[in-house]
């Protein structure tokens, strides 16, 4: 084994030849015989030796055939029986050719030829959601948009993800970087010696996407209202996750995404560094964050209630609000941002893309049930 493979590098570079086989390259470190340009200085992201996936169970690749960058993930049949099961079920047609399905689409699926119970799926090479600032309301209400639907569209197959925020939301990235990016040290340059340059996303209008349903579950309405044990994801601040029990798991999807725009965007770490504690162009979504964040899970809106609400408080916004920071930025940036916004305005650049609100079907008192109550809950209502 080569010395500047990690411990937790060593599962993919054991399978080398696999997926090699299989039509997927792995980084020059992973190759007999590399020598990175520097090893004198561990700190310095030039150094290809250092650049190592925080999740062992992550690694990207470079398909053989055509050069693009994709992602692989291990996963255990054991630890996570329903994630491919359910990844494959939204990456088939029709729902697939669904514009609002917005699961991370899986390509393949590869039986780990040394471990019976890992299977390794190929998907497209994302980046976080939320890797570059969002430079106006617009962008922030495009991207939830997507984010909403595509949680729709599971919910209406009565699949919870369960496991919805921060870090399980991506943005495809090829045209947000349209010269590339390091696949590790996504801020960085393809060659890991520069920062990669990025246009905004009123630029291009990005496709945001749901990974990882590992915890995600799927139900049968004719059983009635779904009842699971809690199972802590990253985001453990649902009242329902308080205590260990029982619970709906679709009023905490609600929750995971509520809190996601209050924690990230109204009441982000960066306005509070700068003493207001709120982003203001962001408070008119204040009193739907409320409700989907209500400490009583059954009084939480569904997601179609959401949708509702979303696109009729964003249909009153002006150009000129849509324009508006949207996130907290030091001084310096918003003078930068303003310039951007007026040089949009005189193009005749729309502060959001061509959307139609979707028609949603009105829930009988049985599916809303369903969708919001316990099962304890609607035996008390019946």
């Amino acid at each position: 084994m080569s010395q500047f493979i990690d411990k937790g590098e060593l599962y993919w570079f054991e399978r080398r030849s696999f997926l090699e086989a299989a039509g997927y390259r792995l980084r020059p470190k992973f190759q007999p015989g590399f020598v990175p340009k520097n090893t004198t200085n561990s700190k310095d992201f030039g150094d290809e030796y250092t650049a190592k996936h925080p999740r062992r169970q992550i690694m990207d690749v470079e398909c053989a055939g055509d050069g693009k960058r994709l992602m692989l993930k291990s996963v255990s049949r054991k630890k996570h029986p329903f994630e491919v099961e359910i990844g494959n079920l939204f990456s088939r047609t029709p729902i697939s050719e669904d514009p609002r399905n917005h699961c991370i689409p899986i390509l393949e699926v590869l039986q780990d030829p040394a471990d019976g119970d890992k299977q390794i799926i190929v998907m497209p090479m994302m980046m976080k959601f939320h890797e570059t600032v969002f430079d106006t309301v617009g962008e922030v209400v495009d991207c939830f948009r997507q984010i909403f639907e595509g949680i729709q569209v599971m919910h209406q197959m009565f699949i919870a993800h369960r496991d919805c925020g921060v870090l399980n939301l991506v943005v495809d990235p090829s045209q947000l970087y349209p010269e590339g990016f390091h696949p590790v040290h996504m801020w960085r340059n393809t060659t890991n010696d520069g920062f990669a340059c990025f246009i905004t996303r009123t630029e291009c209008w990005p496709r945001y996407y749901i990974i990882d349903f590992g915890l995600s579950r799927r139900y049968q309405p004719e059983n009635g209202p779904p009842m699971e044990e809690v199972i802590l994801g990253a985001d453990k601040s649902p009242p329902e996750h308080r205590q260990p029990g029982w619970c709906n798991p679709f009023p905490t999807d609600i929750y995971h995404l509520g809190n996601l725009l209050r924690t990230s965007f109204i009441h982000s770490h960066e306005s509070t560094i700068r003493g207001t504690g709120n982003h203001k162009p962001l408070h008119f979504l204040k009193p739907l964050v409320a409700d989907m964040t209500q400490e009583d899970p059954r009084l939480r809106p569904t997601i179609g209630e959401v949708i509702e609400r979303f696109d009729s408080v964003c249909s009153r916004l002006s150009n000129w609000h849509l324009r508006r920071p949207g996130q907290a930025i030091p001084w310096h940036d918003w003078i930068g941002q303003r310039i951007r916004q007026l040089k949009n305005t005189f193009k005749g650049v729309p502060p959001l893309p061509p959307y139609e609100p979707p028609r949603s079907p009105n829930l009988t008192p049985s599916m809303r049930a369903f969708y919001t109550l316990t099962p304890a809950q609607w035996a008390a209502e019946h």
